[in-house]
């Protein structure tokens, strides 16, 4: 008879990890697969199956240690790896069931026409720079090619072996002497090298058998690698039997913990790039644990993204126990069975609780049978670890099958006696270790374990037992997002539930609040921060925290955005006019608080609620905060201005001194764990307090407050705020808006309110002709119909009941006064800006706001302005349309506060509107080219002076000086005084001289109207401005301009007058003119001054000629002397050589020639001789 667990259970032995290198024979068999493992294996089949080209590449696996992730991956293998018979048995028992036909249909289809080579890595494999890791990968496939005794040879190993020759010829030529085999086939190393080019194997093959029996080894070259594999590849498709390579690589952890991670995955970058081309069927497999991507900044991860398929293993609950059930071997079913049937009978809802996630619950629950008397609390804690934290040295696996503490419990009397199960604090006393060793993630746990360890063993087992509980589901929590495992009460008793400590669970969790050991945080959660630090040092912080950061209630609302939002989505959500609201509270001193709240009202729009939100902290704060927003809400009225339209709203519920304090500690530890970088559990303390402030929040939610505005009291219920806000507050503050229409109030649904600016409503009243055309809008615009029904008729006129205090006449007759009076008041020359002008609509008593009724009235009070409000800048008339892009603007100014210039007008005052007429009929502005739609009197301007003054070339008042035989002749004109007074009166219009001056515009009009006749003649008529402007320049004194020089004067004014010819002044062209002559004379006396420059430069020349002729005939003459002279020392020789050819002549004639070859010569000397001889003889 059984009388301890042990006699019904044995826990069976196993390794702990499973190792892809060291597996014997069918030990992958034993892997149960599970949808995880399953959607994996899908994954890999679809990748090297080929057929989708951007699925088609490697793989990266992780998970934590303990997992199974290797051994998933050694299955994954040997599926593709293995012949088929060898695999055919675990496929068939494995995905025999119909709902796995799919899977197992697609393993066989795949090895039909595929077969991989596995290649094996494991961990770092002594790489201690990554130029080591092509040698490392090629000694790995060499290896898998010997295993299955493949012989091969490729051309990177011919290359690689030629390099090594080369670059060792000592150690050649000595292998070639000495290994016989390969001396017979090659005498020296050339002869080696030649036939190596040659691609000859049997060289090839002698060469690494010399090799080999030497010890040594040809190292594949990095930059190769990739190339060589692909050519390993080839030929293994020759050969017939493996269509690809499979390298798997695991504890590749290790590798990228190295200094030489990166680089050794940069390198792999290339081969899975390589890989990835849709010709190739070899694919690498890493894996890993998480934390080898921790190194990987965003480029790198996004370039393995592109490389891998990244996979994440993680140890599944269902998985998990069903893998942990097979370390407890049950010998005695029977007994086993009605064991875990009571258990689970007293506490079916663990059964429900720890298997509602699974996708098959009744396998969950037969694995949970299987682990019994593993309470299923702690198996689900187990998973986690597992899952999240996992070991290489603690399994989770290891918890069962290499824990003394199991052992003991299986094989004491006591707990079969009682029916205990194995609970939480066992698994907290086997991982205990691990978590000490990771003080970042566990510190928090292990710190207050350690610290209130002697006084929970003090109180009891049962204490001792949930404070490790506890502990686990901090730990747990805080690395992991399943609410399973968040400490809440509910978890906490699930983990002891049907345990000997079941009774005590309410006595234990209320002294480990009351003790301080884990207190219970808002929301019944007993969680554990990081709280090391010197008690000295948290007592300075809550000090200061006291005094100067949390010394006021409104400052804990003002922490984080809690309160804020709270407020926002709970309070007032239904609020219809847009709000501004900030928290206060006592302050220094009452005039202070004032103040502050002074300065937010500013920073709000005027068309918002401004809601001063009054909390306390205890009563007395309460009764004096009701009392300071009475006291403001009443000054209001008469006394202080600027507290006009504040709604003091005075909360009833107050925070309490006790939550102070505690929010006061938490805020405490939230500093101290960040500033000592804990910043987990920082985070953690952070959350308490937040969580207390949404606490106060609700609670508040659930009472009463008080409003106070300007001299009113309103007490009502915090749930009906907004109600309150809209149907009493609003209507106080802003009578005149449209939300205090009541009928509007309360018929249109918050999306009427919605703020935004709808052009379309806009276009509507301002386009619309009759009030069905108004009421012609979409569905949620349709409530304006209550706005406008008790204030227009059909024909948009007002309805004569219509109430003297309706709000939409109430904003129509705010912009048309503003208007009007603007005009009447003779402003017309000074912009109209929209912005300054309409502002008071949206301070109170009217708030306009941007949403539908506020446009639609806008809109609606523009229409009588239509054409009839002018571009400052072009002068044009402003349209419907550019009305309604007027009033869309000015709204979206009125929201967003952006300064712009684009809402700046001009009007014309009836007397401006009539001259503009008069103007355009006299001179015919509508037959401009460009001026077809004059109508403002900037329009008129531009097209006088810019168009029609510019084609007439002259200037207008150059009609005041035609000539009177001009004027006489035919047709003849009009010209006296008051002609030119009238010419003088439009210059200066156009010039916009004297702007305000009404009497010129009306001095005007009068001159038009006495001589519309006759003006229109004198611009007509062929010449005129011609002759005027001619006239004028002769006339003007100290120029003295001749009719010859009338076109060069007006050319030089044309020139150096700036301004077109429509902006020339008399005065201008006078002072140009002289200019001109003062120019032209300078000109008359440079053009003297260069011609008389010019003729001396001549007379000079002519000299300087003279001079050089006559030093070239002097020149000529010596040169000729000299000829004549002769050498000196040849003369007297010559002489007598002349004188004796003279003598040997007795022919006379002879002689005469002679004395003509002298004569000839010209030389003066020997003519003046014989001329000189012939009067001697005479």
């Amino acid at each position: 008879m059984a009388t301890k667990y042990a006699d019904i259970i044995k826990i069976r032995a196993g390794k702990p990890a499973y190792s892809i290198e060291e597996e014997k024979g069918d030990e992958w068999q034993s892997f149960i697969p599970n949808e995880q493992f399953n959607n994996v294996l899908k994954t890999v089949m679809r990748s090297v199956r080929g057929n989708d080209i951007d699925f088609h590449k490697s793989f990266w696996i992780n998970g934590t240690y303990g997992t199974g992730k290797s051994h998933a991956v050694a299955v994954i293998t040997h599926l593709l790896c293995d012949p088929v018979e060898s695999i055919r048995h675990w496929v068939d028992y494995e995905y025999k069931d119909d709902k796995f036909r799919l899977i197992r249909e697609s393993i066989y289809s795949l090895r039909e026409s595929k077969r991989l080579l596995r290649v094996k890595l494991e961990s770092l494999k002594n790489i201690t720079h990554v130029s080591e890791l092509a040698p490392v990968i090629q000694t790995a496939v060499v290896e898998a090619l010997n295993e299955h005794d493949i012989e091969m040879a490729v051309d990177t190993d011919y290359d690689s072996l030629m390099s090594h020759v080369k670059d060792n010829p000592v150690v050649w030529d000595d292998l070639i002497n000495r290994n016989v085999a390969l001396g017979t086939i090659v005498a020296n190393r050339a002869m080696l090298l030649q036939k190596l080019a040659g691609k000859d194997a049997a060289t090839l093959q002698k060469a690494k058998v010399a090799l080999r029996e030497a010890r040594m080894n040809v190292l594949l070259e990095q930059d190769t690698l990739a190339q060589w594999l692909i050519q390993v590849q080839e030929e293994l498709r020759k050969q017939g039997v493996f269509q690809g390579l499979l390298i798997l690589w695991d504890e590749f952890t290790d590798v990228m913990d190295d200094a030489v991670g990166i680089p050794v995955l940069k390198e792999l970058q290339t081969v899975a790039q390589k890989f990835m081309n849709e010709e190739n069927d070899s694919f690498l497999v890493l894996i890993s644990h998480p934390s080898a991507f921790n190194k990987l900044g965003s480029e790198a991860t996004k370039q393995t993204d592109g490389r891998y398929h990244r996979m994440k293993y993680n140890m599944e609950s269902v998985s998990a126990f069903k893998i942990m059930s097979r370390k407890f071997e049950v010998v005695q079913p029977t007994l086993h069975q009605k064991r875990y049937e009571f258990f689970y009978n007293v506490n079916g809802n663990l059964l429900d609780l720890y298997s509602r996630n699974s996708n098959d619950p009744q396998e969950t629950r037969d694995d949970l049978f299987k682990l019994f008397p593993l309470h299923p609390g702690t198996a689900n804690l187990a998973t986690h670890y597992a899952t999240v934290v996992g070991s290489s040295s603690r399994s989770v696996f290891e918890f069962l099958g290499q824990n003394p503490s199991i052992r003991e419990f299986l094989d004491k009397d006591e707990y079969f006696e009682n029916r205990d199960t194995i609970t939480a604090d066992y698994l907290w006393d086997f991982v205990y270790s691990v978590f000490q060793e990771d003080v970042v993630n566990y510190g928090a746990v292990t710190e207050r374990f350690n610290t209130y360890k002697h006084r929970v063993e003090h109180a009891g087992p049962a204490y001792v037992a949930l404070f490790k509980g506890i502990l686990l589901l901090n730990a747990f929590n805080n690395v992991a997002a399943d609410e399973s495992v968040t400490p809440t009460e509910d978890n906490i008793r699930n983990l002891f539930v049907g345990s000997r400590y079941e009774e005590e669970i309410n006595t234990v969790l209320d002294w480990l609040n009351d003790e301080g050991v884990v207190p219970r945080a808002p929301g019944g959660i007993f969680s554990v921060q990081f709280n090391s630090l010197p008690s000295h040092e948290l007592e300075e912080i809550k000090e200061e925290l006291y005094n100067t950061e949390y010394r006021y209630t409104s400052q804990i609302l003002k922490f984080g955005d809690t309160a804020r939002i709270f407020f926002d989505k709970k309070y007032v959500q239904k609020v219809i006019r847009p709000y501004v609201f900030e928290f206060f509270s006592n302050d220094t001193n009452d005039s202070i608080l004032k103040n502050k709240i002074k300065t937010a009202k500013k920073n709000a729009r005027p068309s918002d609620l401004f809601l001063a939100l009054l909390y306390s902290r205890d009563a007395a704060e309460l009764a004096h905060l009701r009392q300071f927003a009475e006291d403001c809400a009443n000054a209001a009225v008469n006394e202080d201005k600027d507290l006009k339209d504040i709604i003091f709203l005075v909360v009833d519920s107050t925070f309490g001194e006790k939550a102070y304090d505690r929010f006061i500690e938490y805020m405490a530890s939230y500093k101290s764990a960040g500033n000592h970088g804990f910043n987990d559990q920082a985070d953690v303390h952070r959350d308490h307090a937040i969580d207390m402030i949404k606490e106060w929040m609700q609670t508040a939610l659930r009472g009463n407050a008080t409003i106070f505005v300007n001299g009113k009291t309103i007490p009502f219920s915090i749930k009906h705020l907004s109600s309150a806000l809209n149907s009493t507050v609003a209507p106080i503050i802003f009578p005149k808006g449209p939300d205090a229409l009541e009928v509007l109030r309360t018929k249109a649904a918050s999306t009427f309110w919605k703020p935004q600016v709808s052009k379309e409503i806009i276009r509507t009243f301002l386009f619309g002709t009759s009030k069905t055309d108004l009421l012609d809008v979409n569905g949620v615009m349709k409530p304006v119909q209550h706005f406008i029904q008790d204030a227009l008729d059909d024909n948009l006129q007002w309805k004569p009941d219509v109430p003297s205090d309706h709000q939409f006449k109430g904003i129509f007759d705010f912009i048309n006064s503003t208007i009007k009076n603007f005009i009447s008041h003779g402003n017309t020359s000074v912009p109209f800006d929209f912005t300054e002008r309409f502002k008071e609509l949206t301070e109170p008593p009217y708030g306009l706001s941007a949403n539908y009724a506020s446009a639609a009235a806008v809109a609606f009070a523009m229409r009588p302005w239509i054409d009839k409000i002018y571009d400052k800048d072009t002068g044009k008339a402003r349209t419907a349309d550019h009305l309604a892009d007027d009033v869309v603007l000015l709204f979206n100014f009125w929201e967003k506060g952006k300064a712009t210039n684009k809402l700046s007008f001009k009007f014309q005052t009836p007397q401006e509107g009539q001259l503009c007429k008069n103007l355009i009929k006299l001179f015919k502005l509508n037959k401009l080219p460009g001026y077809n739609d004059v109508t403002s009197m900037k329009d008129a301007r531009f097209a006088i002076t810019g168009v029609f003054i510019e084609q007439k070339g002259y200037p207008l008042w150059s009609l005041k000086y035609m000539t009177d035989d001009f004027i006489n002749s035919l047709p003849q004109l009009t010209m006296n005084d008051d002609v030119k007074k009238l010419i003088d009166n439009i210059v200066a219009i156009c010039e916009e001289k004297d702007q305000k001056n009404v009497q010129l515009v009306t001095a005007t009009l009068d001159l038009i109207d006495r001589y519309q006749a006759d003006f229109p003649d004198i611009l007509s008529k062929q010449g005129s401005f011609q002759n005027g402007f001619e006239n004028f320049m002769l006339s003007q004194p100290n120029v003295g301009l001749k009719e010859e020089e009338v076109a060069d004067a007006y050319d030089y004014i044309k020139k150096h007058l700036e301004s077109t010819v429509g902006f020339w002044t008399e005065a201008e062209v006078s002072d140009k003119l002289k200019d001109w002559r003062i120019a032209e004379n300078e000109r008359l006396e440079r053009e003297r001054w260069e011609r008389e420059a010019e003729e001396r430069r001549r007379r000079e020349e002519e000299a300087r000629r003279k001079l050089e002729e006559q030093r070239k005939q002097y020149e000529k003459e010596l040169e000729e002397a000299k000829k004549i002279i002769g050498n000196p020392d040849n003369v007297p020789v010559k002489k007598v050589s002349a004188r004796q050819h003279i003598d040997s002549i007795n022919d006379v004639q002879k002689l005469r020639d002679i004395l003509d070859k002298l004569i000839n010569l010209g030389y003066e000397y020997i003519l003046d001789q014989i001329i000189n001889e012939e009067n001697s003889n005479a």
